[in-house]
């Protein structure tokens, strides 16, 4: 049997050798040997910690995640949205630009949080609307009775915006729809006063 240590010859000194050929010495020379074994326990690492921030994240109590959403709301709606009314115009994008950003945040970090995302997804409504992108302020309205169609108030007021900024373009073809489905859900007796009089007004549009 070959002996693995090593033999000094008469006479000389030798060093010791520290370079370790061949040897697996710790995880670290893995990356030397095994790159496929380092690079699979990177990734499962990886999606370890994001499944544990994703379980963190669900097990918010639902209180907190509420107060968390509407003071991310207000903030932005205080700070950025509504300055913009009456900023010049280079500091109006740039207050208009951050609030969407942060509606968009919202949106992402509390899904579950449908009232206060239906409110957002409308207000970047309203935001594409003021950056005079008609199209796109159309669809953010669309979407918020697809995607909360139980916050009976911000589906009113949503379609509402989009009716009449497609009216005001000129494009009353585009924009009855709106009315008609404002009419078909909301028309009722038992309806809040604000809601019979947005009710009345989609009617008469129709008629025009």
């Amino acid at each position: 049997m070959t002996n693995s240590q090593t033999t000094k010859p008469a006479g000389k000194t030798v060093s010791p050798d520290y370079s370790f050929r061949g040897l697996v010495i710790g995880p670290c020379s893995l990356l030397g040997h095994w790159p496929s074994v380092i690079g699979h326990s990177l990734l499962v690492l990886f999606l370890a910690l994001c499944l544990t921030t994703s379980c963190s994240t669900r097990r918010e109590p639902p209180q907190q995640r509420y107060d968390a959403a509407k003071a991310l709301f207000d903030q932005t709606t205080k700070a950025f949205h509504t300055p913009s009314a009456t900023a010049p115009a280079g500091e109006r994008e740039k207050l208009l630009d951050q609030a969407a950003r942060n509606y968009q945040m919202l949106l992402r970090r509390y899904p579950d949080q449908t009232n206060w995302c239906a409110q957002a997804l409308r207000h970047l409504g309203n935001i594409r609307a003021a950056q005079t992108n008609l199209n796109e302020a159309v669809r953010q309205f669309t979407a918020v009775a697809e995607k909360y169609p139980g916050e009976e108030w911000e589906v009113i007021q949503a379609w509402k915006s989009a009716a009449d900024l497609l009216w005001e373009a000129n494009r009353p073809k585009e924009a009855k729809p709106f009315y008609q489905r404002i009419v078909q859900r909301f028309d009722g007796t038992n309806q809040p006063a604000v809601v019979r009089v947005v009710v009345r007004g989609s009617k008469s549009r129709l008629v025009e």
